[in-house]
């Protein structure tokens, strides 16, 4: 999940920043006090080949994250986004803003009082879109999808699908999802589950690529993401990665740059 988690037609479902992508998830972390910091390594679907580093710092409270900011660092160790998360109005909700300086790309959600409004800006020179909607459980956006898994993971892990919202402001719209176990595979040599997250619909289910996402049944992190992500290619458009939460630095983003995972290992504002 990851992460940020962007929809997409039929080129794709959902990108993880958790979003998504979905980017999404935790991985494998150097805890600092109230803070939990990781990297996820991102490669093309096609070829494998590395593109960049996901940098997450994770504000906790309670054991809960309050507030999650994510570095992507592309190759040369050049900063090529950032997205800013706060859970303060909602668990699986998050207001959050996405930004692709390279594009001039900007997405996310607000929340005022009881009015929460998705926006998307697709360019420098785009007007910016927006749209209202409603929480209506079980509902997730962005890498809130996440703390949606972790909450429901016995259940999922029991067998039994979960049919949930997810608030799309990459496509200005809620849309009907569900996660369901597909199966058990190892990471890093351990037992690790298997979760897919594909649009409600028979089908649609056909024609969109679903998720694959991979889970540590012990601590719940997601340790690996598959599908569409959220960063640009040349043409600017997105295309599917491979996330991996790696316990060690691959040696392909040591080499081009990729920070390391502990706190304050990224400036703040870069």
């Amino acid at each position: 999940m990851p992460t940020t988690m962007r929809l997409l037609a039929p080129a794709g479902l959902l990108a993880l920043s958790f979003a998504a992508a979905p980017a999404l998830a935790q991985g494998k972390a150097s805890d600092s006090g109230d803070m939990r910091c990781f990297n996820g390594y991102a490669y093309t679907l096609q070829g494998d080949q590395y593109r960049y580093t996901e940098h997450h710092e994770q504000h906790l409270s309670g054991g809960n994250v309050t507030s999650w900011d994510v570095t992507y660092v592309g190759k040369g160790g050049d900063v090529i986004a950032t997205k800013h998360m706060d859970f303060s109005a909602n668990p699986t909700v998050p207001t959050y803003t996405l930004k692709i300086p390279a594009d001039g790309y900007a997405e996310g959600i607000r929340h005022d009082g009881d009015r929460w409004t998705m926006f998307l800006k697709e360019s420098a020179d785009a007007q910016e879109q927006t749209k209202s909607f409603k929480i209506d459980p079980p509902m997730a956006a962005d890498s809130g999808f996440n703390a949606l898994v972790q909450k429901n993971f016995d259940t999922l892990e029991g067998g039994t699908t979960l049919p949930f919202k997810f608030v799309a402001a990459g496509r200005q719209g809620v849309i009907n999802l569900k996660a369901s176990k597909t199966g058990t595979t190892t990471f890093e040599g351990k037992e690790a589950v298997i979760f897919n997250a594909e649009l409600d619909m028979f089908l649609v289910s056909h024609f969109v690529d679903s998720l694959k996402l991979t889970y540590d049944p012990d601590s719940k992190h997601l340790l690996e993401y598959r599908g569409i992500g959220n960063m640009h290619n040349a043409a600017g458009k997105v295309y599917p990665v491979r996330v991996t939460y790696a316990s060690k630095m691959p040696q392909v983003a040591s080499e081009n740059g990729a920070p390391e995972a502990s706190c304050g290992a990224v400036a703040s504002g870069s």
